[in-house]
């Protein structure tokens, strides 16, 4: 797996994101890109309190972190960044590098077009926006990592 790990979760930090991917992998360095996040301390505080003893937890807003690109001073195995949908994803497109790793792990849109598996369920929209997105880089779903994937790529498609 990849040092850049980009998740897509609606619901940012729960079960699945803690025990399936920061204690998994031992991560230690974990971000939340999310301008009402960034905006509201409490709710921050709050996903910060049920991280490990010893994570580095930070918060950014969309530009901040497209501008700071706070993920390249890390030198740690692995990075996780989480956003919580698709758009949020693509607007720091900027940051990608073929050295992420793409997890789509938890979307439930209300309009539940298309089902990717039983944690992501998309609009028609967000799906060409991800179609769009396999053309340069793979995308993985799954819930967490032991899982076996769902892969969706230039060469392979859900």
């Amino acid at each position: 797996m990849k040092k850049l790990i980009y998740r897509v979760d609606d619901r940012f930090i729960h079960g699945q994101v803690l025990e399936g991917w920061i204690n998994y992998l031992h991560i230690k360095d974990i971000m939340i890109v999310n301008d009402v996040i960034a905006q509201d301390s409490i709710r921050a505080s709050i996903y910060k309190s049920t991280l490990p003893a010893g994570s580095k937890f930070s918060v950014y807003s969309i530009n901040d972190f497209c501008e700071k690109k706070p993920y390249l001073k890390i030198k740690k195995k692995y990075v996780l960044i989480i956003v919580g949908s698709i758009d949020d994803l693509l607007k720091i497109e900027e940051t990608f590098s073929s050295n992420i790793y793409f997890n789509i792990g938890c979307i439930a849109d209300n309009s539940h077009d298309v089902c990717i598996n039983d944690s992501v369920f998309l609009s028609l929209n967000d799906f060409h926006k991800l179609q769009s997105l396999s053309e340069n880089y793979d995308l993985y779903f799954h819930k967490v990592p032991w899982e076996k994937p769902v892969i969706f790529s230039n060469n392979q498609r859900v």
